[in-house]
């Protein structure tokens, strides 16, 4: 509703005309004529700032301009009206000065390239090449550079070589559920990726920005915390099926690797187990004990859930065993109300029921094996005696579960680091295809699973 701000009327407003790409409109009470909406003009404070920066690391108005996109004039009217450094860019430009404004002139808060030059008696490109270590260049040239650097405490600015180089040398790391760590330390994924994601990181000189959320609430994470320009790419753990949020970064052209899914969009590399692959090994490992009644249960709200049952499927067929829709016990409900005890207890009693009962089970990973597990000696069946229990992952705690859970070992710390390298190599221009990587995972046999005489 179109009110007028003068006479507060919202009846009888009528356009009358544009200005400024802005509608206008004219009050039939008061004859005021006014715009409701005026167009947003000029430019973000933070390219101000980022001209300021340039220009106290000695750049000269025109080369401002080109680097940022804004017009010349208006670099010099900013830097002839803000004479002294605000407290927002003295704050960058030196940590010390946090919050306080300052009267010194432009470029004399802190030693640029240009001083460098001038105290090293060398030109300014020649200061630039050593910073970037390009060219040829005599040790005695160095050492005057370098003691010049040292003299003037110069160190340069991590902002402007971002916007010289449209680099910032950090990758944004988005993995869920930290929040709980604690809780479930030896049940959780996160330490293992997040050291050989950090691992990875020091090597290829980056450093990494933590985003961190639940996955019930993913719907709360925006595009655009990504594509602000803070980070050179991002790597993703376990996103949900279908994230919308992800498709947008994706097309917006960040470099995207996400962890612990192959289902992800087009422009996206991955970094994934074979699941179908492990658990169809896993079913074979356990027909070769004896077994042919194996069960399987797991979930249906994660993309490796689906492959593990895909894997299951795949290993009974290999192994000519009839499929029994029975013997899987899927988790439709929402993932908030996966892994309750009254879950697994009631596939237990199903399956207790059958003319003939499973004699394995593979969950879909160590947590649905444990639960599984406990409902069959909740019911008086002991493992592996009465009923052999497997899982996926190798968490820390599998060595533990069950006197010893027989599992699929997922090298997780290898793979944080497979992912840093792959995004990297995006970032590089190394095609998409080549950014996905498929890891060959290990069963590690312990004392859940035992053969028998079929």
């Amino acid at each position: 509703m179109i009110v007028c701000p003068k006479c507060g009327v919202s009846e009888g407003q009528v356009k009358a005309g544009m200005h400024g790409g802005s509608q206008r409109y004219k009050c039939s009470a008061c004859r005021r004529r006014y715009t409701p909406e005026p167009s947003k003009r000029g430019y973000a404070p933070e390219v101000r700032e980022q001209a300021v920066l340039l220009h106290a690391e000695g750049l000269k108005s025109g080369e401002i301009a080109r680097r940022l996109g804004v017009n010349s004039q208006s670099v010099r009217n900013w830097l002839q009206r803000d004479g002294v450094v605000t407290a927002s860019v003295a704050e960058k430009l030196d940590p010390a000065h946090s919050g306080k404004a300052s009267s010194v002139p432009l470029g004399k808060r802190r030693a640029t390239i240009n001083d460098v030059a001038a105290r090293a008696e060398v030109s300014r490109a020649t200061v630039s090449n050593f910073l970037n270590d390009k060219g040829r260049m005599s040790e005695s040239t160095r050492s005057r550079i370098q003691t010049a650097m040292d003299d003037l405490h110069f160190t340069p600015s991590a902002l402007v070589r971002a916007i010289r180089r449209q680099r910032t040398r950090i990758l944004g790391v988005f993995i869920f559920g930290l929040s709980s760590l604690d809780q479930n330390i030896g049940g959780s994924l996160a330490p293992h990726l997040l050291a050989g994601i950090s691992e990875a990181g020091d090597v290829a000189n980056h450093n990494l920005l933590l985003y961190t959320g639940w996955t019930q609430h993913a719907d709360r994470h925006s595009a655009l915390e990504y594509l602000d320009g803070h980070i050179d790419g991002l790597i993703w753990v376990a996103p949900p099926l279908h994230d919308a949020t992800l498709e947008r970064v994706a097309e917006a052209g960040l470099p995207v690797v996400a962890l612990l899914t192959r289902h992800v969009p087009d422009g996206v590399g991955y970094v994934n187990v074979d699941n179908i692959n492990g658990v169809a090994r896993m079913v074979e490992m356990l027909v070769q004990q004896g077994h042919r009644r194996i069960a399987y249960i797991g979930s249906l709200h994660d993309s490796n859930f689906l492959d593990r049952r895909d894997g299951y499927r795949k290993g009974l067929e290999q192994a000519r065993i009839e499929h029994d829709p029975r013997l899987e016990g899927i988790d439709d409900q929402t993932p908030d109300r996966v892994r309750e005890p009254s879950f697994f207890q009631a596939m237990v009693d199903r399956w207790l029921l059958l003319d003939e009962r499973p004699t394995a089970v593979i969950g879909g990973d160590d947590g649905w094996g444990m639960g599984v597990g406990k409902a069959f000696e909740a019911v008086g069946l002991r493992v592996p005696e009465d009923v052999s229990i497997t899982g996926v992952n190798d968490t820390p705690d599998a060595q533990w579960i069950l006197g010893g859970l027989t599992t699929i070992n997922q090298p997780f710390r290898q793979m944080g680091i497979l992912a840093v390298e792959r995004l990297v190599a995006m970032i590089e221009g190394a095609p998409v295809e080549d950014c996905r990587i498929t890891v060959t995972p290990e069963i590690i046999v312990r004392s859940s699973s035992r053969e028998i005489t079929p």
